[in-house]
């Protein structure tokens, strides 16, 4: 076993050694182009019989430069029902490319400016400005990110929000492209993070011909579990009798200074990160407190409210109804997500309720539903596993995203306290092995590991990146990225930079020079190489479980065969 994956990792390494470092592409493949028609005769286009999208323009408005941004033309229009777009596209040069963007949450406003439409790394395109950008609402407007309601009574908007937003914004998109510039796009790319990455990788999987390359961060893919399971576990773990708080944002700095304590130089080095939580087995019960409640220890509830977050969902056999748990470190993420400050409730609360209050089943339960009527058992888990065909891309078959020349990068931050990174190690590993292996699979999608990144943003770690640059190079050059160099700022310095090599490659510290500077590390391959199963009641990963869905009458009817339009 060891010789193998000797063999494996030596053949890793080779295949890993032919891509160039990326570096800053140029602003544009070739000329510039400009608009054929004014921004004005656009708003006033029929595209109310596009194929599978018929679209209204709402308006198309003439913005002036400013000195962040050059002018540009935005429209804003629905696809019906109501899959609410806004499109920017450059009026002075642009570069021949369509950047898409991934909603986060439940979405609900298609504003590209929103947060909830992440771009990886806190990164713009490098030709920002000179790019169309594509944004959409998933369908549905609402209150916030967090809110379900939208869902309530509308198996539309489920479906739309499930797999349909994103293809028929593109096809929107695509046709004002042509229309504004007399050309479709030379390159057509996709990148979103959390939800955003679960249709990242929707688009890969139902719409292969939509994108060339792909940027899929910390992706929700597996969403009836995530939602259905791991979020109302973890709402439920610390929840106490009375409806209060378990464990207090009070205890967080403390539990994860005792992790470092114990785990940050399993790796070799003292740098306050862990690069790969796996290897750390840090027990909470070491922090118990002996003489009563204290504030520099835990009591016995806290300590088995976080030996649940480290476990994740199990039921009474003690089988696993997700993937992962919470990894060790990721405890200065859980503010907000997983632990509140008095008197808010954790975001993973709030999706989870809304979740399965309003769309985790095609029947919602009763109006009374909380989180303390959910159940944590193989019967659960089954029937919200019904509406997988509808919103979950886990299949693990892209031939087709491969075989048209499509390259997706997949990223996680290892510190990511709303979907675990266990769940995308584990979609990876099945994407690998149906792909042929690690040799056919890197050489269309690889996958970045972020040690002390958080969900989408944020982090303990370095946690600025440019994922557009390499992605451009590897469509349009054929240069495979061999390396990402992150960066962490304090202001507008920068105080740390490491690189980060595709999964399963390992950062290792060449023994000499500053350990806050990326060029005195190098990658290297691990002894053994990891097993990434990830073994649950759900696995493992395959194809054939989707669906597409249609109106025969009043009947919205879902099968495994995909309609000619919709």
């Amino acid at each position: 076993m060891k010789g193998t994956a000797r063999l494996l990792a030596s053949v890793l390494l080779l295949i890993l050694a032919t891509g160039a470092v990326p570096g800053q592409v140029a602003a544009s493949t070739s000329t510039d182009l400009t608009p054929a028609i004014t921004c004005q005769r656009l708003g006033g286009i029929d595209l109310t019989g596009l194929p599978e999208a018929p679209t209204r323009i709402l308006s198309a408005t003439a913005v002036s430069a400013t000195a962040q941004k050059p002018a540009y033309c935005q429209v804003k229009g629905y696809v019906s029902p109501q899959v609410q777009f806004e499109v920017r596209l450059p009026s002075e040069a642009w570069s021949g490319r369509y950047l898409q963007l991934g909603c986060g949450g439940f979405c609900g406003f298609a504003d590209p400016d929103d947060s909830n439409h992440h771009l990886p790394g806190n990164c713009a395109p490098p030709d920002d400005g000179k790019v169309v950008i594509g944004a959409d609402n998933s369908g549905h407007i609402g209150a916030s990110s967090v809110d379900g309601l939208w869902a309530h009574s509308s198996p539309q908007l489920r479906v739309d929000a499930g797999y349909r937003s994103e293809h028929v914004t593109a096809l929107a998109a695509k046709a004002l492209i042509k229309a504004y510039y007399g050309q479709a796009p030379r390159y057509s790319y996709f990148a979103g993070c959390s939800n955003g990455g679960r249709q990242a990788l929707m688009e890969a999987q139902r719409h292969p011909e939509d994108f060339d390359g792909i940027i899929a961060g910390a992706p929700g893919n597996n969403l009836t579990a995530l939602a259905g399971m791991f979020f109302p576990w973890i709402a439920n773990a610390n929840t106490a009798p009375d409806g209060g708080q378990i464990l207090g944002v009070d205890k967080i700095q403390l539990l994860h200074q005792k992790v470092l304590d114990a785990c940050d130089t399993v790796d070799g080095l003292q740098d306050g990160q862990i690069d790969d939580p796996r290897r750390c087995s840090f027990d909470p019960a070491s922090l118990r407190c002996t003489a009563g409640p204290q504030a520099d220890c835990l009591t016995d509830a806290q300590v088995d409210v976080v030996r649940k977050f480290y476990q994740g969902p199990v039921d009474d056999k003690g089988r696993r109804l997700f993937p992962s748990g919470l990894p060790r470190g990721t405890e200065p993420a859980w503010l907000g997500y997983v632990v509140a400050p008095a008197g808010q409730r954790a975001v993973l609360a709030s999706l989870g309720l809304d979740y399965l209050k309003y769309f985790g089943s095609w029947r919602n339960p009763p109006a009374s539903f909380t989180l303390a009527d959910h159940r944590f058992d193989r019967k659960t888990l089954d029937k919200l596993r019904d509406m997988r065909g509808v919103y979950d891309s886990t299949d693990p078959d892209l031939r087709a995203f491969k075989n048209r020349g499509g390259k997706l990068i997949l990223w996680h931050g290892w510190s990511d306290p709303a979907i675990p990174a266990g769940s995308t190690l584990a979609y990876y590993d099945a994407v690998t092995k149906r792909m042929g292996g690690s040799q056919a699979t890197q050489q269309f999608a690889r996958l970045f590991m972020f040690p002390g990144v958080y969900h989408c943003t944020g982090g303990h770690g370095p946690d600025t990146f440019d994922l557009f640059s390499p992605l451009y190079d590897w469509v349009e050059k054929g240069i495979a990225p061999q390396k990402v160099i992150a960066g962490k700022k304090n202001g507008d310095d920068v105080v740390r930079t490491r690189p980060v090599y595709p999964y399963p490659m390992q950062t290792k510290y060449t023994g000499s020079g500053s350990i806050d500077d990326a060029a005195n590390f190098t990658g290297v391959m691990p002894a053994e190489l990891p097993d990434d199963r990830y073994p649950w009641v759900g696995a493992p990963f395959t194809s054939g479980y989707q669906e597409w869905c249609r109106w025969e009458g009043t009947t919205l009817k879902c099968g495994r065969s995909q309609p000619k339009s919709g």
